[in-house]
This record gives C-alpha cells, structure tokens and sequence, in this order.
C-alpha cells in the first residue's frame, strides 16, 4: 500500500499528514496525540506500529490507494473502538489483546477510537507477492486464500484474545535491539507474530455473512422498539419477529451498529435513565424508580445499579453522583 497520508479527525478538526523519510508520522496539534510508524520488512510486507490518544472521540484512515489482493494482519493492544469497512459489518472490539484482519479490497477503511484510553496497535500488511509466496511455500488458512483468489474480498473480523499473538505483538511495541541487530530482530519477531497470527485464523470460525442496508435499517428500528417502554420491553423473540430477522441475525446487528447484545444494549438504556433519575429526581422512591426502568424487585435494580456505576442508587444519590 502506497499511503499518500494518514488523517486523523474529531468531529471538530482533521489532521492528514505523511510518512517523513524515517517512515515515521507524527500527531501532536490538538486533542489527538500519537504517532505511526511504517518499516518495510521484506518485499510485499511491512510492519506498522500506532499509538495514540484523544480527549474525544477520533478516526484514523489512510488516504491513497487500497490495493486488491492486500491483507492486513493486526493486534490491538490497547484501547477501544471498531473497524468501519465498506462492504463488511462494523468490528468492535472493548478489550485489549484482540487480533484482527482485514482486507484492503479497493475500499475505504477507518479505525474508530474510543476518546481517553491509549490506542496502540501493531499491523503487518502484505501484499498479494507475499501471500503467493506463503501459499506456495507454507499454505495459507482458507479466508487468507480467498483474498489472494479473489482480491476484492471484503474481509474484516476482529478475533478473539490469543496469548502468543499478543506477546510477540507486545514484542514488537517495545524492541528489545536497536542499532545493528535491530532490523534482523525486528523481522524475525514480525514472522514470528505472523505465524502465529496464521495459525489463530485457521482455528477461527469464519465471519457471518454481513448484513444487508434493509436488515441494518429494521435492527435501526428494532432498537427504537426495545427502549420505547423501559417498563415492558419486548423479549427477544418478539422483537425478532416485529423486525422480521432471524434473533441471531439480530443480535448479530445489534453488535454490528451498537457493539452490544440486544440484551446489553436494554441494560445500558434503562441504567442510562436510572442514572438521571436517581440524581435529578429526589422525590421519587427507589423502589418506584426501579419500576419506572422495568425492574419488580428492588434488590434487582440496586444489584444491577452497582454493577454498573460501582455503588448502590442510594449512595450515588446521597453523594450527589460524585463516585
């Protein structure tokens, strides 16, 4: 990939700037912090390490071309967000040590972050050289394969945690050598985390098919269903039924548009509510409140208040939220 820039946005500023000589771009104006690096490792692959951060929410996107036939193999070792691609449903990821991959295809493709936490992320991109060279010396796992056959496979999924991957990608985050041994310690760890990133795809199940623009459009409706009446939400096979999708396929776009299950995305909405209750309305009691957000039993909604905002509704309330 031949990278013109990288930009990096809020939703009140935008910054594109390009590799210096050293391959290196720096972030420093403004409420972004961070930096991207880029090392080529070998023809047809090069390693990318990225750390940042933002007070608010940010994207971070490459602008130039998006060759078919490239494939991006990445770790996420800090922070939170999602993978926006075209043509594949959005990844979220909320923990750190989640490998991804993801396939350039001729697409726009944009990493949105979380505001606050440090992102930093360690990549490999090859090239389709490359991928023929694995293929025909070591074998490649199917959905590798099927980006090289068909280079404008859209392909994103992120995967679950996997130690080796995460420790060589750690590896990789903080090297050990500088100077002379640098470079050949640096390749031998990228294809040490390649391998390992190799063999985790072959043993991960293949991603669902991606939603369609009219099945996004009744999850975007189910959603305004399900926290109409906090009181007597419908369960989730009635919400299935009135959106006309499968309860898989649903949840499926809930995670997709939302990054949570139909039932998180409940829990959220009626703590949201409970939270502003609890401060703003002092008249009413936590027991009428609780039923106010769908909860019969008391002790069910200061359960679940706790384990939401760490201490009970009557203490966030005598403290006046200051916890």
């Amino acid at each position: 990939m031949d990278e013109l820039a990288w930009v990096a946005e809020t939703a009140v500023e935008s910054e594109a700037q390009g590799f210096d000589p050293e391959g290196r771009i720096t972030f420093d104006d403004g409420p972004f912090a961070g930096f991207i690096e880029r090392v080529p490792l070998r023809p047809g692959m090069a390693l990318y390490r990225v750390e940042g951060t933002s007070s608010h929410a940010w994207t971070l996107k490459a602008l130039g071309d998006a060759p078919a036939g490239n494939l991006v193999f990445g770790t996420m070792l800090g922070g939170a967000g999602a993978i926006e691609a075209d043509g594949n449903e959005r990844q979220v990821w909320h923990s750190p040590g989640r490998p991804f991959v993801v396939s350039l295809a001729e697409r726009e493709i944009a990493y949105c972050l979380e505001p606050g936490e440090p992102w930093r992320a360690v990549t490999l991109l090859l090239e389709a050289e490359a991928l023929e060279t694995l293929a025909f010396q070591d074998g490649l796992p199917p959905l590798a394969r099927a980006v090289l056959e068909d280079g404008q496979l859209p392909v994103s999924h992120v995967l679950e945690s996997d130690r080796a991957v995460t420790r060589a990608a750690s590896d990789l985050m903080c090297p050990a050598y500088r100077g002379a041994m640098a470079t050949l310690w640096r390749e031998s760890k990228a294809l040490e985390l390649l391998a390992h990133q190799l063999d985790h795809l072959s043993g991960s199940p293949p991603p669902p098919v991606a939603l369609s623009t009219r099945d996004l459009a009744r999850v975007r409706e189910a959603h305004q269903l399900l926290v109409a009446d906090l009181r007597a939400p419908p369960s989730l096979e009635a919400l299935a039924a009135q959106a006309k999708l499968p309860s898989r396929r649903l949840n499926q776009g809930f995670r997709q548009l939302y990054g949570m299950t139909v039932f998180e995305v409940l829990l959220e909405a009626r703590m949201k509510v409970a939270h502003a209750l609890v401060l703003e309305r002092q008249d009413i009691p936590l027991k009428h409140l609780a039923w106010m957000v769908g909860y019969s039993q008391l002790s069910n909604f200061i359960n679940a208040y706790r384990r939401r905002f760490g201490v009970p509704p009557g203490r966030h309330r005598r403290d006046g939220g200051s916890d």
